[in-house]
């Protein structure tokens, strides 16, 4: 299918996939948008433009605006940018109904192959025969970003190794059953380090320690041992009442003052290690506007992946999640990945077992939810990966959403 078509012709649609997909499906020599002219926001273009180049170095991207409830207008702009081109192919997938009618419309007159991307079958059809069938192609988490003229600008977390990962799941699972006690020593940690340098690893500190608000902290010794074992501390040390211990390494630092970055490595690091999908990504921050000249990172997304052609976004909160937690997740997920994305929140709550406001919430929202008895049981990555593959958007379709 790709070797005949030399210009493709596509409506410009809000869903970055819808715009995307079927181009580097069919890889032509020229795309050109047809976009409604009430469309302001050239930047758009850019980042389509920016997408595409990094696939395809000599693409051509052509633009022409038109009032969207005017089929005859939409019809004679696409005609003329059948007549001005070779080998044309029009994409039927975005845009309005009346630009699919009036495109439709222009197609069958001129003669041209008119083409649908099934989006969740992974699939491009051929409208006038559909025997002919190829896969998409498989985009990555970078392929969106560009093509929303956004950008990524860094993590909060750096991701671990791969040869730390059983490491990291053994502490995981400790703190998971000792939270209280990582409660207290990742408070005692964040008070501890408040003044440090990055750079600076070596603590020595009475193992009492009070905070701001009057309330005295102090570490889990049996927590802190278990760090050494682990291979994250060394040369821990109780004197009496003073405290003395070396952090093995910056990142661990911060590992070591977030409290909730656990429960995100737990689910990054599985997400890895199934090796079900593409792309996977630890506490990614995304500046919305790549081209305002301003770099502003706009809501952190704990973990996000690629499953096939749709991405997929992760909220980790080890506590019990609210309703502000799903409409934070809500955002991201549309803002990025539009209607063909997917939401998981996981939680340390027992929302599914009381089946309380906010998992019947989240259903309501087509958001997938794994609890406190998902990330204690052996099988989390099974679940995980299930419950990732197992997300049926088609259904959501006729949902209240």
């Amino acid at each position: 299918m790709a070797e005949e078509i030399k210009t493709q012709i596509a409506f410009y649609d809000k869903d970055a996939i819808k715009n995307i997909l079927a181009v580097l499906t069919v890889a032509p020599k020229k795309v050109v948008y047809i976009y409604d002219q009430e469309l302001k926001d050239m930047s758009r273009f850019a980042g389509l433009q920016k997408c595409f180049y990094k696939h395809f170095p000599g693409i051509t991207l052509e633009t022409y605006a038109v009032n969207i409830f005017s089929i005859h207008e939409i019809y004679q702009q696409v005609c003329q940018v059948i007549d001005a081109n070779e080998n044309c192919a029009l994409d039927l997938t975005g845009g309005s109904e009346l630009m699919t009618i009036a495109g439709y419309q222009a197609g069958l007159d001129k003669g041209i192959r008119l083409l649908y991307t099934d989006i969740v079958k992974q699939q491009m059809i051929d409208v006038l025969d559909e025997s002919h069938v190829v896969q998409t192609a498989t985009l990555t988490l970078e392929d969106f970003v560009d093509a929303h003229g956004a950008q990524f600008i860094g993590a909060s977390h750096d991701e671990p190794k791969e040869e730390e990962y059983d490491r990291i799941l053994s502490m995981c699972r400790t703190i998971f059953t000792h939270l209280n006690a990582w409660k207290n020593t990742c408070s005692f940690f964040q008070v501890a380090l408040a003044d440090s340098a990055p750079g600076e690893l070596d603590l020595r500190i009475r193992t009492e320690i009070q905070q701001k608000d009057g309330r005295w902290l102090k570490p889990d010794e049996e927590l802190l041992y278990e760090f050494q074992r682990q291979g994250f501390l060394r040369d821990l040390y109780f004197s009496g009442k003073h405290l003395v211990l070396t952090i093995r390494s910056k990142r661990y630092k911060t590992y070591l003052i977030s409290f909730g970055v656990w429960l995100e490595l737990f689910v990054f690091i599985h997400a890895k290690k199934c090796g079900c999908f593409q792309d996977v990504k630890l506490g990614t921050m995304i500046d919305w506007d790549a081209y305002d000249g301003l770099v502003v990172a706009g809501n952190e997304i704990d973990v996000i992946l690629q499953d096939g052609s749709m991405p997929v976004f992760i909220s980790c909160k080890l506590r019990a999640a609210d309703t502000p937690a799903l409409n934070e997740l809500i955002v991201a997920k549309k803002r990025l990945g539009g209607w063909f994305s997917k939401g998981i929140i996981v939680t340390f709550g027992d929302e599914k077992s009381s089946k309380n406001g906010t998992y019947k919430r989240a259903k309501e929202l087509g958001i997938e939810l794994m609890d406190k008895s998902d990330v204690l049981s052996a099988d989390f990555g099974q679940r995980l990966v299930k419950i990732i593959q197992g997300h049926d958007l088609v259904s959501l379709k006729w949902k209240k959403i």
